[in-house]
């Protein structure tokens, strides 16, 4: 298998890390046992800690020490993307409530940076952008949005409530979601999880590398990508919404590749050192 050394390569190599804590089901796995299952995805040791180190950099993982090694954590938007996946509650949200929570805020052009982290983190957070300066949600997520708590003195912030009725809320949760992109993709997810169902062979697939290697490829994307579903009402999301068949497509996955991927996994972090 070809290694990956690139810098790009080893960029794109970092949702591999989060997948990982997902398929282990643990908060907390050992340096030696994460870079040895990075190694299983073409990543050479040095590349692995590279990764690694580059990530706790950035904020996005975090490391305590254990004896002679050291553990990881997920942090900042990972450990939150982690934590939305292992909470995720499928049953229906309650009825429209009649007003949605809303962020308004106007910030100079001279406090760019500001204004580009504060709509990446509301956004991240679950909040739609029905146009520049307003963002909105179905209930208040400001506490996990990180820039609100401290914005520079020159930039205009408000945080209130925008009452419609149900038929303009819709158009509002269309445009601020982009509902239609969101549903094409993940009719597109389903239908590839689907065909590579259909094309998997009899034969049950093996704890090793090669069924990690394969899971991680069906679904490190859709898993991912399903958190940009805004939880709404039934009745402001687009007739016949897509998200609920991929989740089912996603747990058919998890039937034929979950359990031989823990496998190896745990004997992978369970092994002597």
């Amino acid at each position: 298998m070809q290694r990956i050394v690139s810098s790009q390569a080893g960029g794109r190599s970092a949702s591999l890390v989060p997948f990982l804590f997902g398929v282990a089901q643990r908060p907390e796995l050992p340096g030696v046992g994460l870079t040895r299952l990075l190694g299983d995805f073409g990543l050479t040791g040095a590349a692995a800690r590279a990764l690694l180190l580059r990530m706790r950099q950035e904020g996005k993982l975090a490391s305590v020490r254990r004896g002679r090694g050291v553990g990881y954590r997920l942090a900042g938007e990972y450990g939150h993307r982690f934590d939305r996946i292992r909470r995720a509650d499928h049953t229906p949200p309650p009825s429209w409530p009649g007003s949605f929570h809303a962020v308004l805020y106007q910030v100079p052009e001279s406090r760019r940076a500001f204004r580009d982290a504060l709509r990446r983190a509301a956004v991240h957070a679950g909040y739609g952008l029905l146009q520049q300066g307003v963002l909105i949600a179905l209930e208040d997520r400001t506490g996990a949005v990180a820039p609100l708590a401290d914005p520079p003195a020159d930039a205009a912030l408000f945080v209130t409530r925008l009452a419609m009725d149900e038929a303009d809320a819709a158009r509002a949760a269309r445009l601020a979601w982009d509902l239609d992109a969101l549903a094409g993709t993940f009719a597109g997810h389903t239908e590839s999880l689907r065909a590579a169902l259909r094309d998997q062979t009899a034969a049950a697939p093996e704890p090793g590398p090669v069924t990690l290697r394969r899971y991680a490829e069906l679904l490190r994307t859709p898993m991912v990508e399903s958190l940009r579903s805004p939880r709404l009402p039934a009745a402001l999301l687009p007739a016949d919404w897509p998200l609920p068949d991929l989740w089912r497509a996603i747990l058919e996955v998890q039937q034929v590749y979950g359990a031989p991927a823990v496998s190896y996994v745990t004997s992978v972090l369970d092994a002597p050192r």
